[in-house]
């Protein structure tokens, strides 16, 4: 009687998270779904355990006319490495004026948002994503990994809310300044400029100010973030 009754309990949970009930053509009766698919449910939720512990993402009250996440779209399939483990083909969507990062199971109808202290990385449409713990001139938590080697470079995004009233309704958008900064001996520095990042390297500045000229690099909003990482692994080579 036990085994019966603990079967039927696994079979209901199996439905009840699997977004319904799954009917007989001719009875209307609960149909026993195949114990290969139970074990493959349960296998997936133990593999994925870890990430459902965390809070259920809160909508927008009033949402943007545009978009506040990372991508634009919301979720993107990716990579996510959490508490040491590595998820792949994981639907992530990254908010980037929350600072909050999500991930989503269409087997389980839940949005969750994830602790970023137990975040390691994430990689998303080509781009890494890390934590900034332990860096007093970064608010925000998640910033994109420009480069990586002794001198780290990461992105940063801060949004900043608007407004603007038409005919029919008042629409809210969020625009996004981008700020860069460079970790020297662990301290994250902000780098607005050239002369910001020769501050940084300052037994080297004729050396680097040779290879700006030489190399003809621009620190103009186009080519802001190529001129600096050019610049850095220079420096890196040099050093």
């Amino acid at each position: 009687m036990n085994r019966i009754q603990s079967k039927t309990k696994l079979i209901v949970i199996f439905l009840f998270f699997s977004g319904g009930m799954i009917w007989a053509q001719e009875k209307s009766l609960a149909k026993t779904p195949p114990v290969d698919d139970i074990q493959r449910y349960l296998s997936e939720t133990k593999e994925y355990a870890a990430l459902y512990n965390g809070k259920l993402v809160t909508p927008y009250e009033r949402p943007f006319f545009n978009s506040p996440f990372f991508g634009s779209s919301g979720y993107i399939e990716g990579e996510l490495c959490y508490n040491e483990v590595v998820y792949h083909n994981i639907l992530i969507c990254l908010d980037l004026y929350r600072d909050e990062l999500t991930v989503y199971f269409p087997q389980r109808p839940f949005h969750i948002v994830l602790e970023s202290e137990k975040f390691n990385y994430a990689v998303l449409n080509g781009c890494v994503f890390i934590v900034s713990h332990n860096n007093p001139n970064i608010r925000s938590k998640y910033v994109m990994l420009v480069k990586d080697g002794l001198y780290p470079i990461v992105k940063q995004y801060r949004g900043i809310v608007r407004e603007e009233d038409t005919n029919l309704e008042r629409k809210r958008y969020v625009r996004f300044q981008e700020q860069y900064f460079i970790t020297v001996n662990g301290i994250a520095y902000p780098v607005k400029n050239k002369n910001a990042l020769l501050k940084l390297f300052p037994e080297k500045k004729k050396e680097l100010n040779d290879f700006v000229k030489q190399h003809k690099l621009s620190f103009g909003s186009q080519q802001f973030e190529q001129s600096i990482v050019a610049l850095v692994n220079h420096y890196e080579n040099i050093k």
